[in-house]
């Protein structure tokens, strides 16, 4: 149903705007600068829809591209029992909703933080919220996450230490529990 409603109003939409070009450039005298006022209104029309979702693009790229990395906070990182809490704030003066998740990987059995790292979500412009498929609002023109996950991750397996929050609430990891059982 919301797809039929979607293209019914796509379908006015571009009426509409073709409506309003030529409307705005009725006084306008034949020639090239007729047509490149229409195409320029049109174009003006469609930066209105997505232009949002293009700067706040923009700007959450460049969030993503210098935010700081993961940050080791400490030297012996071996065979550590770590576990990561999150802090999420929202960034003021941003287009579309950006938020800032502040992670921080302490070690359950010293309370030492070891690992600081910030990753960023950036939800859709306008548009991406009133015309949603299936429930999806993520930003149409770029992904909607920028993080270190996937490094942290690969840092924890590579100096052998166990993570509390992919494992039980003893601090087991399902490879022991499968052993004992």
């Amino acid at each position: 149903m919301i797809g039929i409603l979607t293209f019914i109003f796509l379908i006015f939409f571009v009426f509409f705007v073709r409506w309003f070009a030529k409307w705005c450039t009725e006084f306008v005298p034949d020639g090239p600068a007729k047509r490149y006022s229409f195409w320029g209104v049109i174009a003006a029309c469609m930066f209105i829809l997505l232009g949002d979702e293009v700067i706040g693009g923009i700007q959450f790229g460049y969030l993503c591209y210098a935010g700081p990395g993961l940050e080791v906070l400490v030297d012996d990182l071996e065979g550590r029992k770590v576990k990561t809490t999150s802090e999420r704030t929202e960034l003021n003066l941003t287009p579309i909703k950006i938020t800032e998740n502040l992670y921080t990987t302490y070690d359950v059995d010293t309370n030492e933080v070891v690992f600081k790292s910030v990753g960023y979500n950036g939800y859709g412009g306008w548009l991406a919220h009133w015309i949603h498929f299936n429930s999806f609002k993520d930003p149409f023109l770029f992904d909607g996450y920028c993080g270190l996950g996937r490094e942290k991750r690969k840092l924890i397996e590579l100096h052998n230490m166990t993570d509390v929050n992919y494992t039980n609430p003893v601090g087991q990891s399902l490879a022991e529990l499968r052993i004992k059982n």
